[in-house]
């Protein structure tokens, strides 16, 4: 027992390194050779494996540990009668200071250079170099025991108590707020100009791209003592934060298929008011110039921030925006309020000048009408076709038209604050609007967006959210129509774009539809000789003139309204409402025609 507890450091030190051995062949069975990942492997994917590599790591951290502990006892405190009489507590102190400097200490003990120094200082180079043969290789083979020793220790013991000490001083410091960490920035854009725009062709590749990895501060940070936080960094507008939830992993999952965070920008605090007026942020009652956002006057509402409406952010709760308004997602939108919660990091807004504010603005016009932007259209159009040419959707043509009826929706849109293309307010539809500027189609659609754009911006922001891409996309509509429209919402001065879109989509009739409706046409110009031959007929006719009449305009006017049915069916066009109107009477014509029919065959000719 007694020889046990003598090398039990060195049976744990072998024990540990036999730990370690045991962890590498695992590895290298459970990835073929390390040629793999080891959830692809039979063995890898095993309960065993898990068993077995879980008991190696353990019996590692635990054989490296009793190494450790059992080895200062030996060396430092057994067989030593003064310890028995030191204050236990001293004890417990010189243990703690030489397990955090053991390694040191070993290093020390082998070598000990204090003593070297001493004795060559008491008796001078020549009693040493004077020793008898025996008593230098004696010497010399203590000198390279110990020398070995204290390499073994430098190889290995020392290397894992720097990397111990760095790791601990990098969770404290990130705790304390005093060490960045790099966060990947993806390049979909909506921090521009603060951070670039990525390259990809569509958002789904600018989101898998990497634009940056600016430092930013775990949050929460600091120490709590007796339940406050002390050296924390306190969230301030104009932070730029890094937060995840529920909704921007629905978000995420739904525009870029993965689930994911945000970055964005603190623009409100808890009780502040936020509006939305005339592409300016409001805030507490006075306009503010943001020299980070990418363009002046360019800040509009969303479903949850509507323009003009004023909102109180709730008690612990933000209101971010990205620096790309027209190009972001945020709380204007379904994002809504962020909980304090949910921040993960936070990069002040007193850190970013000279680092991140290279390509802010000059915000001394901001306020001023000038500011305001114009819609390029042909411009726009342009980006839009690119964008159809890419889903293989035909190019779409401008019509002035369209234009017109854009113009007439979006001032009636402005006067009723009614956006539904149902028009459940106003009660003027697209289709009115259309009909008034006369122009008729077959398919149509509008998209109306509150704000001003150039082409560039509407593009992006468009193409931002899932249901305005895939309705831009539409390989049914062949022509479009832009209109600005300026005026007033709910009494503040605002700018509604319009934009609608119309084609033609053949109707494709079914052979046998078509096909019953020409057997119907020739049925009727069959009959209809015998029945005006009723004329003839002085006593038949004379009896019954009324009921011989109105049968043979019954049959003349199916076979006139028949005969457009089959010719649009048969040039594969659209009935007209009319026409449609045809197909909805016929059936009562045809009953009455059968009923005429019957009571004149039962009289005498």
């Amino acid at each position: 027992m007694k020889k046990l507890k003598t090398n039990l450091p060195l049976i744990s030190f072998i024990v540990w390194f036999l730990s370690i051995i045991a962890f590498v062949i695992l590895l290298a069975v459970a990835t073929k050779g390390f040629s793999g990942t080891v959830q692809k492997t039979n063995f890898g994917s095993s309960p065993l494996f898990l068993a077995l590599i879980r008991g190696v790591i353990l019996l590692g951290f635990v054989s490296f540990g009793v190494a450790i502990i059992s080895s200062i006892y030996k060396t430092f405190f057994s067989n030593r009668p003064e310890n028995k009489k030191k204050n236990k507590f001293i004890l417990f102190l010189k243990f703690i200071t030489l397990l955090a400097i053991f390694p040191l200490v070993l290093i020390f003990k082998q070598i000990n250079p204090l003593k070297i120094t001493l004795f060559i200082k008491k008796n001078g180079f020549k009693k040493l170099l004077s020793s008898s043969r025996a008593k230098k290789l004696q010497s010399l083979k203590i000198f390279a025991k110990k020398s070995l020793n204290a390499l073994l220790v430098i190889a290995f013991l020392l290397p894992i108590w720097v990397v111990g000490y760095e790791i601990t001083g990098m969770i404290i410091g990130r705790k304390l707020g005093f060490i960045n960490e790099s966060i990947a920035i993806t390049g979909t854009g909506s921090m521009y100009p603060t951070f670039p725009k990525g390259q990809g062709k569509t958002p789904e590749e600018q989101a898998k791209e990497i634009i940056g990895s600016p430092g930013m501060k775990l949050y929460p940070n600091g120490v709590v003592l007796f339940g406050k936080r002390f050296f924390s960094h306190n969230i301030t507008r104009g932070d730029i934060v890094s937060f995840r939830n529920k909704k921007t992993e629905e978000i995420t999952e739904k525009m870029h298929g993965s689930p994911s965070g945000f970055i964005k920008r603190i623009i409100g605090l808890p009780g502040d008011k936020i509006e939305i007026k005339d592409g300016l942020v409001i805030l507490n009652g006075s306009p503010i110039k943001e020299q980070y956002i990418a363009k002046a006057r360019s800040t509009f509402g969303g479903q949850f921030l509507p323009e003009c409406h004023e909102i109180t952010v709730s008690e612990n709760q933000l209101f971010v925006m990205g620096d790309n308004r027209k190009g972001s997602g945020d709380s204007r939108h379904e994002l809504g309020f962020i909980d304090f919660q949910d921040i993960d990091h936070v990069l002040a807004l007193k850190k970013q000048p000279g680092t991140y504010d290279q390509h802010w603005r000059d915000t001394s016009k901001d306020f001023n009408k000038s500011s305001k932007i114009k819609l390029d259209k042909q411009k726009y159009l342009e980006l839009l076709n690119e964008k159809r040419k890419e889903v293989e959707a035909q190019p779409l043509k401008y019509q002035p038209r369209l234009e017109e009826s854009a113009f007439k929706r979006g001032e009636v849109i402005l006067k009723y604050d009614d956006f539904s293309f149902e028009a459940t307010r106003s009660g003027y539809t697209m289709l009115k609007a259309m009909s008034d500027a006369g122009y008729s189609n077959i398919t149509y659609g509008e998209a109306p967006q509150q704000g001003y754009y150039e082409a560039e911006e509407l593009i992006e922001n468009q193409f931002e959210f899932p249901e305005t891409k895939n309705f831009l996309l539409n390989k049914d509509y062949q022509e479009t129509g832009i209109a600005e429209v300026e005026g007033t919402l709910n009494g503040c001065p605002a700018q509604i774009l319009v934009q609608h879109f119309a084609g033609y989509v053949p109707p494709n009739y079914k052979t046998s539809d078509t096909e019953s409706w020409e057997q119907s046409l020739a049925g009727l110009k069959e009959i209809r000789p015998s029945w005006e031959n009723i004329r003839t007929s002085s006593n038949l006719y004379s009896n019954n003139k009324d009921k011989a009449e109105r049968i043979i305009q019954i049959i003349n006017i199916r076979i006139s309204r028949i005969e457009a049915i089959v010719s649009r069916m048969r040039a594969n066009q659209w009935l007209t409402k009319e026409e449609q109107g045809y197909i909805d009477q016929d059936l009562s014509l045809y009953n009455e025609q059968q009923e005429l029919a019957k009571f004149l065959n039962e009289q005498k000719w």
